[in-house]
């Protein structure tokens, strides 16, 4: 038996993650680099897309330190052939290829070894995008902990999901014989690359009985569940004190520009078709449609719709166009404002739906912890986690969701144990959320009370962010302690064709590229 590997006390830890820009994925690799940096280890992150006007605070205030590569290759190959999952895999791959040469390659750092001098790592952790796995573990000889939000190959469209006690089915609905011979090898790659990782985590059990369906070679290796947390600190009450500063103006401008004393709902989700935001919508007219409140009652709500958008990504225009029309076919006053609005419109006094575009920290924590805020909606269905009910949850305010996927493991339903309760779970019906939408508004102080206590307490005791450092501690440090990495190169060097023609193609877009500049 080989002697167990010499660990240092500190660990340097690299993450690599596609996009840092806003949504649950980005919310929770933000909230474990934070984690482990608070338990004394140095953490680096690696991104081909950081915008600083679409990401997360830590990201850019200095927090955590951010280094971006491979975004000289293109998202989108055209807006009618987007091929886009083949450009994130060369993205990716471009991405890793540049940290390796930093890595090994000598300075002055040029363009193909930009970070150079770069210091190796004792771990990486991945997520989303597993391609460059394989070559990470061989060039760099570093462990690998791949953290599985969802399978891509779900996320890709055209799959019926069903998980439950009595029937566990996966499979691809009705699609064209193109797409399936377009993604048959990419997610062949994705399968054979997710399995290289040393340690594989994933977010909810329910992610994992999925992960085993559609990965058939890795079910005998489920992978480690390791619930996504969040700081419970940054949900602390929002002051809008005056002050002299052009820093204080522009944060109490941000909050007063969407504050109000009306009872107020909440929605927050990227602006995605997948997302189901409709949902929210059509129950919130259902209260008034339906008589479960009275007119002026009605008249005196509001619901806030909130969430990353990028106006580079056609579902997301999409999606809020179709959104603001939903509006006008059911008679609703609404309101779209942008925190990147040079100068922001405010809505009106009578606005019933209120669009924000990125909203900033502020904004959000304002919203959560404002006492007018009566509950949150949490529309998608066979969710993968959803880091949103956790938030609301640390803030005291009772959560509606879909009784599928992540939020049945994170929400107890109210109805189901009065002394535990943290929200409602409901089918994705309208007239089934409207009327859990007219119990939630009409809560007596006492049960809103023990509601919210049930739900802080639920969220300390099982989704803290320490919680969250010590899991991935753990998991980073079993992968390190699996041994030297030479023992297990002869598994890595065997690559599927589909590999090798993404290296093919990754070269060819590299020299274009370099001969561009």
């Amino acid at each position: 038996m080989a002697p167990p590997v010499r660990q240092p006390e500190k660990l340097r830890i690299g993450f690599i993650h596609p996009d840092l820009g806003i949504g649950g994925a980005e919310r929770l690799v933000v909230d474990a680099a934070v984690s482990l940096q608070n338990l004394g280890h140095e953490v680096v992150m690696f991104t081909s897309r950081h915008d600083p006007k679409r990401c997360f605070e830590e990201t850019r205030d200095g927090t955590l330190k951010v280094h971006v590569l491979g975004s000289s290759i293109p998202r989108s190959l055209t807006s009618t052939v987007p091929l886009t999952i083949v450009f994130s895999i060369l993205r990716s791959l471009l991405l890793s290829i540049l940290l390796i040469l930093s890595i090994h390659w000598p300075e002055p750092a040029v363009f193909f070894n930009p970070l150079a001098p770069l210091k190796p790592f004792n771990v990486f952790i991945v997520d989303q995008q597993s391609v460059s796995i394989p070559l990470i573990r061989l060039m760099t000889g570093t462990r690998v902990v791949f953290y599985c939000h969802f399978p891509d190959k779900l996320l890709s469209g055209g799959w019926e999901i069903n998980i439950d006690e009595n029937e566990k089915r996966v499979e691809r609905k009705k699609t064209g014989l193109l797409k399936r011979l377009y993604r048959w090898p990419i997610d062949k790659l994705e399968e054979f690359t997710t399995g290289q990782s040393d340690i594989i985590l994933s977010n909810s059990n329910f992610t994992s009985q999925v992960y085993s369906k559609v990965f058939p070679s890795l079910a005998k290796r489920p992978p480690r569940v390791v619930y996504p947390c969040i700081d419970v600190d940054n949900y602390q009450s929002s002051t809008q004190k005056k002050g002299k500063g052009k820093g204080k103006e522009k944060v109490d401008s941000e909050i007063e520009l969407i504050a109000s004393d009306r009872p107020t709902l909440l929605s927050f989700n990227r602006f995605e078709a997948k997302k189901n935001v409709a949902l929210a919508i059509k129950s919130f007219a259902k209260l008034r449609d339906d008589g479960l409140v009275s007119d002026d009652e009605f008249d005196n709500l509001r619901l806030v719709l909130g969430g990353g958008y990028d106006k580079d990504e056609l579902d997301n225009i999409t999606t809020l166009k179709n959104l603001e029309t939903l509006c006008n076919e059911l008679s609703l006053r609404h309101h779209t404002i942008s925190s990147t609005d040079p100068i922001p419109i405010p809505p009106m006094d009578n606005t019933q739906v209120l669009f924000i575009l990125n909203f900033t920290n502020k904004q959000r924590s304002h919203l959560l912890t404002s006492s007018n805020t009566r509950g949150l909606l949490y529309t998608p269905s066979n969710e993968h986690f959803g880091i949103v009910p956790l938030e609301a949850m640390s803030c005291g305010i009772p959560v509606l969701a879909v009784n599928s996927g992540g939020p049945t493991e994170t929400i107890i339903d109210y109805e189901q144990n009065l002394d535990e309760g943290t929200g409602f779970l409901k089918s994705p019906n309208p007239t089934e959320w409207s009327k859990a939408l007219s119990v939630l508004l009409h809560l007596s102080d006492q049960d809103r009370e023990k509601i919210s206590k049930s739900a802080r307490k639920r969220v300390e005791d099982k989704f803290s962010l320490k919680t969250l450092g010590k899991e991935l501690e753990v998991a980073s440090r079993d992968a390190i302690a699996m041994g030297n990495i030479n023992e297990v190169l002869g598994d890595i060097l065997i690559w599927s064709s589909a590999g090798l023609i993404a290296f093919a193609a990754l070269g060819l877009a590299v020299t274009i590229y370099v001969l561009n500049e």
